[in-house]
């Protein structure tokens, strides 16, 4: 958090366009790591398909904007403890939103024909976030462990699916971000932000300890 960074080369760097530097820096980070995790299971997705987003903060609220982006025809399901983030979810385009619980469980199971889900994305990764990744996903699916809570996945021959892939992607590549780049230039996803001046860090910091950051803080040296 500095007013100036030294940048060794240009060809670190990928240019914006008419995007608001204050508004896509967040994009090489939650935006970046979600386009990765949710790109490797494409193949998976399309017409008649669901992915289930666990977690839909920051990160799992750009989850959900990479699959419609990648795959407009999926049914994206959202879930979480939190009321308020599942009605951001649904702006952001989740097709659904699920209190976490064994009702979701129920219905996303419901809404799959007791098949499951082709993609699982747990931005979570805690024990109970896992527990339900594993009971939701479907068999030769996808469960993608994107948050780090630092959870254990429960794994026997029933759970998860039979031959469905668990994979633990971290971050992404500069032809990736580039991709995302573009599909920010071109208004296909967008990121939550709240600004906060450089002296107002600290203060960005205990909103996000408490939650009540929608999306992403971004500091800003220069208002």
């Amino acid at each position: 958090m500095a007013e100036y960074l030294v940048v060794p080369a240009a060809r670190f760097l990928i240019p914006l366009g008419n995007l608001d530097p204050r508004q896509a820096a967040p994009l090489s980070d939650a935006g970046l790591t979600s386009y990765h995790a949710v790109k490797r299971s494409v193949h998976l997705l399309g017409p008649g398909s669901t992915a289930v987003v666990i977690g839909v903060g920051g990160l799992g609220q750009m989850a959900i904007q990479m699959v419609r982006a990648l795959s407009a025809a999926t049914t994206v399901v959202a879930v979480d403890t939190d009321a308020g983030k599942l009605e951001t979810a649904q702006r952001m385009g989740a097709d659904e939103a699920l209190l976490s619980g064994e009702e979701a469980v129920t219905r996303i199971k419901d809404m799959t024909g007791q098949q499951g889900a082709q993609l699982v994305l747990d931005m979570v990764g805690t024990d109970p976030t896992l527990r339900m990744a594993a009971q939701v996903a479907r068999m030769l699916g996808h469960l993608t462990i994107v948050g780090l809570g630092g959870g254990v996945l429960p794994v026997n021959f029933a759970s998860p699916p039979h031959e469905c892939s668990v994979a633990s992607p971290y971050w992404g590549s500069l032809p990736e971000l580039m991709e995302m780049i573009t599909l920010a230039q071109q208004q296909k996803i967008k990121m939550l932000v709240e600004h906060f001046p450089l002296e107002r860090a600290n203060e960005a910091y205990q909103l996000l300890h408490d939650g009540e950051i929608q999306g992403r803080a971004v500091i800003t040296p220069h208002p």
